[in-house]
């Protein structure tokens, strides 16, 4: 015991306080069978209003005594025939682990076998429970082993009653042949809470795996389970309109490289700062390209898995919000990039080849390159572009894009058109039968089609087809465009203007995004209204490609 002096206010001492080994698992938050009964330095356990006493000192080892003593007076309370108690307190162990490999996400070869072992002995343990005197038969205490069993089992003189032994050689019968249960899970037949005895319990490592099994209303904690919950929850987001088909995709993608450098079956609650500096040296090492987004999709995973009241995960890691996380390459490599992205820009002379006289390239791919570079459009901005977007009269197409719109006064950009490119969409649009948007593909199909819905398994899936860049890749170099992009078009509008100090500052507006500045958020939208600067600058962009 551990006397503690404590003093009053005025400096007086208290009575002495004396914290016993129950008042300390107490304090730890363990829970504990019995309870202490101090003035005699016992334990005890009460009952339909009855207290039972079990003279053990309050110590651990006190109370190892006091509970085999307790569980061994309960199985004669809870049951008039012998074993009963003893086979269900093995089912109830086996239970759990039967119930885990059920909500397993992945299982290997050795642990389907496992699995298939555990349902065979559970089976076993029923028929056991139904009629014992059949399936455990008397054996003699005094039965001998072998040196090889001393030394492979580790055995020490076991002082347990005679149906623990009896039941303990029965089980030992049941598992021969059953070589994964047994050296995983069972691993020891002899010695202090050996299988077969009212004190055996799991090894610690599946004591783990199995906690969730204890209440019917727990989930598993596992990383696996965890990611498909957010995986969901994000899904139904999708499905419901409130983000993008591609947010989801993306979440589903760059978690997945998460769960599975950490592995589906690693405990939630592991996750922690370690984790996170862990994680971070991975990424900083792979050849992944927008690190910094695999690293913020799974700090959000960890927020909202802290959120969950089911999950295990009780408080956000310490260097969640730490600076120190960041992905900086090294100057040879950020040199050797931007030089191989220049490379890949379209010049003038590859844009007078598109729309050329005896150009290889379809009409509908000369009016979408122009219109990529013309107002900065990538393949799914030309995808959302509606009829009532454009002014043909004036030669202007006056829009939000897509991807600011979830922002407060989202920047609305009145394009100017160049005369080739309206020319050019007038035909497209011509050809379109869509009544609410302006483009098609052939067939009359949208230039990229998106889907997301629930299958027969309750799965969220997507789907996602661009038309656009799946034809080019395919017929580029046979058209003589070997090499080039599509991505690169609008690329290559943007640095054209940048390269221009008189324009450069009109990069953001050009582009569509979102305001920098609470100024520019606030105050300097141009509410779709025609800008002259604007219209100079893509004039500009025009005039460096050779277009008006």
């Amino acid at each position: 015991m551990t006397k503690i002096q404590v003093s009053k206010s005025n400096g007086k001492p208290r009575k002495t306080s004396v914290k016993t080994w129950a008042d300390r698992q107490k304090a730890a938050g363990a829970r504990l069978e019995l309870s202490q009964h101090k003035p005699r330095n016992q334990w005890k356990k009460m009952v339909d209003g009855k207290f039972y006493y079990f003279k053990h000192p309050i110590t651990k080892a006190g109370y190892e005594s006091a509970l085999r003593e307790w569980l061994n007076l309960k199985a004669e309370m809870d049951f008039e025939k012998p074993y009963l108690a003893l086979i269900q307190h093995h089912i109830d162990i086996f239970k759990a682990v039967q119930n885990y490999f059920d909500h397993a996400v992945e299982q290997t070869t050795k642990e389907k076998k496992m699995a298939q072992q555990v349902d065979q002995f559970i089976n076993w343990l029923e028929a056991a429970f139904d009629d014992p005197d059949q399936y455990i038969p008397e054996v003699d205490s005094s039965t001998s082993l072998t040196q090889d069993e001393i030394e492979e089992f580790e055995i020490v003189k076991p002082d347990i009653s005679p149906e623990e032994n009896n039941f303990r050689w029965a089980a030992m019968s049941a598992l021969r042949g059953k070589s994964e249960l047994a050296d995983n899970i069972v691993r020891r037949y002899f010695g202090k809470d050996h299988i077969g005895t009212m004190t055996f319990q799991l090894p610690e490592e599946w004591k783990e795996k199995t906690e969730f099994t204890e209440s019917p209303e727990k989930l598993p904690q596992t990383v696996g389970y965890w990611v498909e919950d957010y995986l969901k929850a994000k899904g139904n987001q999708a499905l419901n309109g409130e983000i993008e088909i591609s947010t989801f995709r993306d979440a589903k993608e760059r978690l997945g490289k998460f769960s599975e450098w950490i592995g589906e079956k690693t405990l939630i609650e592991k996750v922690g700062s370690e984790t996170l500096k862990k994680y971070h040296s991975y990424l900083s090492e792979s050849k992944y390209a927008n690190k910094s987004l695999y690293f913020q999709f799974f700090k959000t995973f960890v927020v909202y898995c802290v959120s969950e009241e089911a999950c295990s995960l009780e408080h956000l890691p310490n260097n969640i919000t730490s600076r120190l996380f960041v992905f900086r390459s090294k100057n040879k490599k950020k040199i050797a990039l931007a030089k191989s992205k220049y490379e890949k820009l379209w010049t003038k002379a590859d844009i007078q080849r598109v729309i050329g006289k005896d150009s290889k390239v379809p009409e509908r791919y000369q009016c979408w390159i122009l219109l990529m570079l013309n107002c900065a459009m990538t393949q799914s901005d030309l995808n959302d572009l509606k009829r009532d977007e454009i002014d043909l009269k004036e030669g202007r197409i006056i829009r939000i894009r897509k991807k600011a719109e979830k922002y407060p006064n989202p920047p609305v950009v009145n394009y100017k058109l160049w005369d080739i490119t309206l020319k050019h969409l007038k035909k497209q649009m011509a050809a379109c039968t869509d009544e609410e948007y302006a483009l098609q593909s052939t067939r009359s199909a949208r230039l990229i089609s998106e889907s997301i819905a629930v299958d027969k398994d309750n799965n969220i899936v997507s789907t996602r087809s661009d038309n656009v860049c799946r034809w080019w890749d395919k017929n580029r170099k046979e058209i003589g465009f070997d090499g080039l992009q599509l991505k690169y078009v609008k690329k290559s509008g943007i640095t054209a203007l940048t390269e221009n100090i008189k324009y450069m500052h009109l990069d953001q507006l050009y582009l569509g995004h979102s305001h920098r500045t609470l100024a520019d958020r606030n105050y300097n939208s141009k509410g779709g209204r025609a800008y002259k600067p604007l219209d100079d600058a893509i004039a500009f962009i025009g005039k460096h490609f050779g277009l008006k």
